[in-house]
């Protein structure tokens, strides 16, 4: 499926749901066209705002203006106002000093806070890293489901799916999720004592929207709010050089991304000419957002394969 049809799908949504009947068990989507035809005939659905303690990074803003949904079963937030992160620790005894800020993709209109954010933080959790989900601020959108997907068909269709870069003008929120992200990485590392963790081995991850913002943040931070290590998973980076200490960077993609497909490979090349440790992983089929769904091809062990590099790298042991 193109990416001009996934956007005309996406804005029409509201209008093809009372015309696809319900499934009383659907399958679970996978492909970009399946996830169209699944929310066709799921729409978002109002849920309560996460139960999961958060620390807020900013008094400014308020949680009040989020609007909560579920979506292919796991819970999107938008509207975010105030950045905030969401801690998940290691089992006791299990924790090895490394730690992650994980940045969930939607386009700077939502968040994916289950499959971008909280999931992979509970993987991570698993192998000792000390994780915390960033709801950053995003761009405001409609409270009415429709009115939204209607915003994100507009917004797609925008987008360019040869980009190489990150386009500067998609967002306003662009340079306000960089601040958060640049605040959480100071944020962690000031309380780095409270929860075990090395402040030299503390990093930032992203997937799409998020990995873009993980890669403004590995571009444009200080002594402070340097990421000792950044993954990008699907996402792009802005045009800027790349730092003389540029940290590590781990990135993802698949071949078949709809809409970051060439957005991967200048980040490496970049690292690459600037003498800085890089490492890709192009998968031959995974589409666009396959982080933790369990596609059915090689980009379900994107996983397996950044804590491998963690390990390369001797950021865990």
């Amino acid at each position: 499926m193109n990416l001009a049809l996934i956007a005309t799908l996406a804005g029409s949504l509201l209008l093809a749901a009372p015309a696809i009947a319900q499934d009383s068990a659907p399958k679970k989507p996978k492909t970009m066209q399946e996830m169209t035809a699944y929310l066709a005939a799921n729409p978002p659905r109002p849920i309560s705002p996460a139960s999961e303690s958060s620390i807020p990074l900013s008094s400014a803003g308020s949680a009040g203006t989020e609007v909560w949904v579920e979506m292919f079963g796991h819970r999107v937030v938008r509207n975010v106002t105030q950045p905030a992160l969401y801690p998940v620790r290691p089992a006791p005894g299990k924790a090895n000093g490394a730690a992650v800020i994980i940045a969930p993709g939607g386009a700077f209109l939502s968040l994916a806070f289950d499959n971008e954010g909280l999931m992979v933080a509970k993987y991570l959790a698993e192998q000792g890293v000390t994780s915390f989900v960033l709801k950053y601020r995003l761009d405001t959108t409609p409270v009415e489901s429709g009115q939204f997907l209607k915003v994100v068909g507009e917004r797609m269709r925008g987008a360019d799916p040869r980009r190489t870069h990150r386009d500067a003008d998609e967002s306003r929120a662009i340079p306000l999720a960089q601040e958060d992200g640049l605040a959480a990485v100071r944020w962690v590392r000031a309380h780095a004592a409270d929860y075990g963790i090395d402040p030299a081995r503390i990093g930032i991850m992203g997937f799409s929207a998020g990995g873009m913002t993980a890669m403004n943040v590995a571009t444009a931070y200080d002594a402070a709010s340097r990421p000792d290590f950044v993954g990008v998973i699907y996402g792009a980076s802005p045009q800027r050089a790349v730092p003389k200490d540029a940290p590590p960077v781990f990135v993802a993609v698949a071949a078949d991304d709809g809409i970051m497909a060439y957005a991967s490979v200048p980040i490496f090349e970049a690292w690459r000419a600037a003498g800085r440790s890089a490492e890709l992983h192009v998968y031959s089929a995974g589409e666009h957002g396959f982080s933790m769904r369990n596609v059915g091809t090689s980009a379900d062990h994107w996983n397996e394969h950044f804590v491998q590099w963690l390990k390369g790298g001797k950021i865990i042991p």
